[in-house]
């Protein structure tokens, strides 16, 4: 777990995860995570190899942690994906960050293997007051869901849900009339 200021490259543990949820309760606001994941990284992977990838994962690291709060938590949650604790009154500011990471990148063109490649994100958004690791889990599973969203909308966008709306059923589809 890093704080954005850090120049240090890691992960996002769970125990950093319930230290940032307890933060939100004794400030009486919420935790929100954005999970945010780079759409077409494989793309870049296979045409310009996996080192290029990583160097595009590098370059987009650095944008991301430049655009956060010192007292934002980043860090890299999967080979692909990287994570953002923030404690927020209300949802607007977790939200507007997202849109804010998102823009930066789909603006910003990264010097990678020789080249200057283009590249968006998706982002997904969850926002809760957990109170152990099972809850901070549970919000995980729902910024998971949100980002599993944003890449089945399109990509290159940030969807929101609630612990709630994420525990509703998919909607069924129409029949097909006669």
């Amino acid at each position: 777990m890093e704080r954005s200021e850090s120049g240090k490259r890691g992960g996002v543990s769970r125990s950093g995860m319930t230290l940032e949820a307890e933060r939100a309760r004794r400030l009486q606001a919420h935790l929100s995570i954005l999970l945010i994941d780079l759409d077409g990284l494989s793309l870049v992977n296979e045409s310009l190899g996996h080192e290029a990838g990583d160097e595009l994962l590098a370059a987009v690291a650095d944008l991301l942690r430049s655009n956060l709060r010192k007292i934002d938590v980043f860090g890299r949650w999967s080979p692909e994906d990287f994570l953002v604790l923030t404690v927020d009154p209300n949802v607007y500011g977790s939200k507007a960050l997202a849109e804010k990471l998102r823009k930066a990148v789909a603006n910003a063109s990264f010097p990678v293997a020789g080249q200057e490649v283009r590249i968006t994100v998706s982002i997904g958004v969850a926002r809760g007051n957990p109170r152990d690791e099972a809850g901070v889990e549970a919000l995980i599973e729902t910024a998971r869901r949100a980002l599993v969203k944003a890449k089945a909308e399109g990509r290159n966008r940030v969807e929101y849900l609630t612990e709630e709306s994420s525990r509703l059923p998919a909607r069924t589809p129409r029949p097909e009339q006669p």
